[in-house]
């Protein structure tokens, strides 16, 4: 959760990819484990981004959170 609070953080000074890059190690550790807490704060860092042409390193986390139900 904490990784997430940092990516959250790096999203807020508009640092894309140094956000995406520790959150999607957390995605990967909630998907490990099930943990329905950390793929929902996952879910919360990435609607704090919306821009129009999504960068790569997003694209990838979406496709990743996409169809995740725990």
């Amino acid at each position: 959760m904490t990784v997430l609070d940092l990516a959250a953080g790096h999203l807020a000074a508009g640092q894309i990819e140094a956000a995406f890059a520790p959150a999607s190690r957390a995605l990967d550790t909630g998907l490990q484990y099930r943990s329905g807490r950390i793929v929902e704060r996952s879910r919360a860092v990435r609607r704090l981004l919306a821009l129009s042409s999504l960068p790569k390193v997003v694209r990838e986390f979406d496709e990743r959170l996409h169809g995740v139900y725990l």
